[in-house]
């Protein structure tokens, strides 16, 4: 199990805060949000990509795509799956199928902001960072690039319904952050 959460990032300090019952709840330190009436989520704090993610990846992905590869990562490694294991699956019966509701709002604020000065500031990978199925992508094209090849994509940009396949190895979650 790989989780990122406001109750911790580990599955055993994840549990034992749900165990004691702690919320994850609290102020919202992210952005100033004086102008609304409620001030209170489930923001995910001193979080870090090291050893997870790339650094050229930290610096223009969606927190929400971050959160989908450090938490499919470390899915992989506490389930026991290392190259070696990676390299005697059957890559056609691998996925990757990660919900999220909103997507990279941050990445398209930035856009629209950007975009206000000229068009010529903006990201490039504004519109396909900010679409809810970037998260399964981009941990997908990671793990291909980790020698599972582009079944694990295919599977992830195809709409699937995993009861009618059989797969030998499936990442799956919900992820959200904006």
């Amino acid at each position: 199990m790989g989780v990122v959460t406001p109750l911790g990032h580990e599955p055993d300090v994840f549990y034992n805060n749900l165990l004691e019952g702690f919320s994850g709840i609290s102020e919202i330190e992210t952005f100033d949000c004086a102008q609304f009436p409620k001030r209170i989520a489930g923001e995910i704090k001193s979080f870090s990509t090291d050893g997870w993610v790339a650094l050229k990846f930290s610096k223009r992905m969606d927190k929400f795509m971050l959160y989908s590869l450090t938490a499919g990562k470390k899915a992989l490694q506490d389930g026991g799956v290392n190259e070696d294991v990676m390299e005697e699956l059957d890559k056609t019966k691998c996925g990757v199928l990660i919900g999220s509701a909103m997507g990279g709002m941050k990445v398209f604020k930035d856009a629209i902001e950007a975009l206000r000065i000229s068009y010529r500031k903006m990201n490039p990978f504004c519109v396909p960072f900010a679409t809810t199925n970037m998260g399964s992508t981009m941990l997908a094209m990671d793990l291909v690039s980790l020698n599972l090849d582009s079944a694990m994509l295919r599977y992830t940009l195809m709409d699937v319904k995993i009861s009618s396949l059989s797969f030998k190895l499936m990442i799956s979650s919900g992820m959200d952050g904006s």
